[in-house]
């Protein structure tokens, strides 16, 4: 059993011990309280349960019962939070958690090995895939016309081939 990083805590949320948590999952997966999940620190992690989760634009609002104060709260500033893998729901075939996409290799449509995917980030429309390879580092908007096809079974992103 394995974790994934479903969001990190942005910074504290009132005097009672709420976070602000960019939800990395946009909101496809909504966790309910008494999920435990595990807050992942430099050099540490903490096993917790969810008090309570709640959308707010594009992030949530969470309490853990862990974190009881703005004191505790402002500590884990920084921190991922994490829950099993099985916890976490299945998505409609176009649908891609940030977890499934980290660590894929990309190839052309031509088959020719471009590098793996190491980071994902939204840049407001749509996401943005971060693809190390041998010649740097690309960044391909994570769209139809810059992603041709991303294949779960076979780990690999395919972006179309352009002639330089």
């Amino acid at each position: 059993m394995g974790v994934v990083a479903i969001g990190r805590i942005r910074r504290p949320h009132g005097l009672k011990g709420e976070v602000v948590v960019n939800d990395f999952t946009e909101g496809v997966f909504a966790p309910g309280p008494g999920l435990g999940v595990v807050l992942l620190g430099p050099n540490c992690q903490t096993a917790t349960a969810i008090e309570t989760w709640r959308r707010k634009g594009r992030d949530a609002v969470a309490k853990f019962t862990c974190i009881n104060d703005r004191g505790a709260a402002e500590e884990r500033r920084g921190w991922s939070v994490a829950v099993a893998r099985e916890a976490v729901p299945e998505t409609p075939a176009d649908v891609f958690y940030e977890f499934e996409l980290i660590g894929l290799a990309v190839e052309t449509t031509s088959g020719e090995a471009v590098g793996a995917v190491v980071e994902t980030y939204s840049a407001g429309t749509h996401d943005v895939l971060v693809i190390e390879g041998g010649e740097g580092t690309y960044e391909v908007p994570f769209v139809r016309a810059h992603v041709a096809d991303v294949r779960r079974g076979e780990k690999v992103v395919i972006v179309p081939y352009r002639e330089e």
